[in-house]
């Protein structure tokens, strides 16, 4: 089946903005982009979909993300955990105390949720971090692509042969609806040296997606440095790990992870808001992608990515909303706003639309078939409508403006429409 569908501004994010811009979708493909006119006389047989004052976009990436935890805050009402965290830490025993009051089907249902609201919100693909391995298959029908990666963590040896076998037969699968599996070694701060490179070393051995929380806090640094700090002091032993705290190593974060073979680009790294400029040329050397988080950051207060040597160093760079525990919503046009704001002119709004589209894309090896709307890409796209109209120029500033969640009044997700608010 084939259709047209035009707008007032078409940006295909990875060329410039068309006025008066359209694309031909041929059996869920895109098969042309160009002018509504030159698409009309090239296909005059084509039925056309007009949406005369809006703008059509790719559909976004939410490149880390934690959908389990959806309906956090709900929970943290119900099990009485309403009080702001003083602390990176303080907020990780909470988090601990929520998730332990729950069940599988409080996963499940939080997952659905994080589902809907995605789509909703002009999200097309994610990179979802899954703790409770079970609630995968919930997955299974829904329209988002991705990776889905699950999540490993611990120190005792006897805990993580038994992991191990769970991991190695869930992988197995491959793929969960149109997610593929893939593996989260959570950090250097919950996961044993040896168990880490095991990780790292099976992910390039069988070009398995993988992605790692890194340099995310200083606590994080000081556990990773010296073996002391506060994740030391409180985290370990709120856990039953007193007896398991490892030897400071005297490395940074992502020197570290070098050591452990975890830099290759097959690996995501997340946060990286303590990074220094050797660890950002350490990253740049290996071609490295980092998503960043902004919301997350600034509610947990553990610091600014220094995005302006980021990309100057040439790192990939992409965005994720990180989860509910730590953020207000799941929407990636929430985040690029924020982060418009947050980073206060070292990076601009085309580059931040880049990073939420392409460079997830690229990140989640998705390039091929996201992150733009081209010819041969899959018909992914959103309709959104401005509530007043503005000049050609200042397309790029109302897309990094906040409200662009509420404008967004359809979703295409290959060629098929799954939602409208029109």
């Amino acid at each position: 089946m084939a259709r047209i569908y035009s707008a007032k501004y078409l940006v295909s994010g990875d060329a410039p903005p068309i006025v008066g811009g359209a694309l031909l979708d041929l059996d869920g493909q895109i098969a042309a982009v160009g002018s509504l006119a030159d698409l009309q006389r090239a296909h005059p047989t084509v039925d056309v979909v007009a949406y005369a004052d809006a703008v059509l976009a790719p559909l976004l990436v939410n490149a880390h993300t934690h959908l389990e935890l959806t309906e956090f805050p709900t929970w943290a009402k119900s099990a009485d955990e309403t009080a702001q965290p003083e602390s990176f830490v303080d907020w990780i025993l909470r988090l601990i105390r929520v998730k332990r009051t729950l069940s599988k089907k409080d996963y499940a249902n939080s997952i659905a949720s994080g589902i809907q609201q995605s789509i909703s919100a002009g999200t097309g693909a994610v990179g979802d971090i899954l703790s409770q391995h079970a609630s995968r298959k919930v997955y299974q029908g829904s329209m988002l692509h991705g990776t889905l990666f699950l999540e490993s963590l611990g120190q005792d040896p006897g805990i993580i042969n038994k992991i191990k076998r769970e991991l190695r037969s869930i992988l197995a699968e491959e793929q969960v609806g149109q997610v593929t599996l893939g593996l989260s070694p959570h950090s250097p701060y919950t996961i044993s040296a040896d168990y880490l490179a095991e990780i790292f070393s099976k992910c390039r051995r069988q070009k398995l997606p993988c992605t790692t929380h890194l340099a995310e806090s200083p606590a994080e640094v000081d556990f990773i440095q010296q073996g002391a700090g506060s994740i030391a002091d409180e985290f370990y032993p709120f856990i039953g790990w007193e007896y398991l705290i490892p030897k400071g190593t005297g490395c940074r974060p992502a020197e570290y992870l070098y050591k452990q073979g975890g830099l290759f680009p097959g690996n995501l790294l997340v946060h990286g808001v303590q990074l220094d400029s050797a660890e950002i040329e350490l990253l740049a050397a290996h071609k490295m992608h980092l998503a960043l988080c902004p919301r997350s950051n600034a509610m947990l207060n553990v610091g600014k990515a220094p995005v302006a040597e980021l990309l100057a160093a040439g790192v990939n760079l992409c965005l994720g909303t990180d989860s509910m525990a730590s953020n207000e919503s799941l929407s990636v046009w929430d985040e690029l706003a924020f982060a418009h704001s947050w980073f206060d002119g070292a990076v601009d709004a085309p580059t931040l639309l880049r990073m939420a589209t392409l460079g997830g894309a690229e990140a989640l090896g998705l390039a091929e078939t996201l992150g733009s709307l081209s010819v041969g890409k899959m018909a992914g796209f959103q309709v959104l409508q401005p509530g007043t109209a503005f000049d050609e120029n200042e397309l790029y500033d109302y897309l990094a403006a906040p409200g662009r969640t509420e404008d967004v009044v359809q979703v295409f997700h290959q060629g098929s429409a799954c939602l409208s608010g029109l």
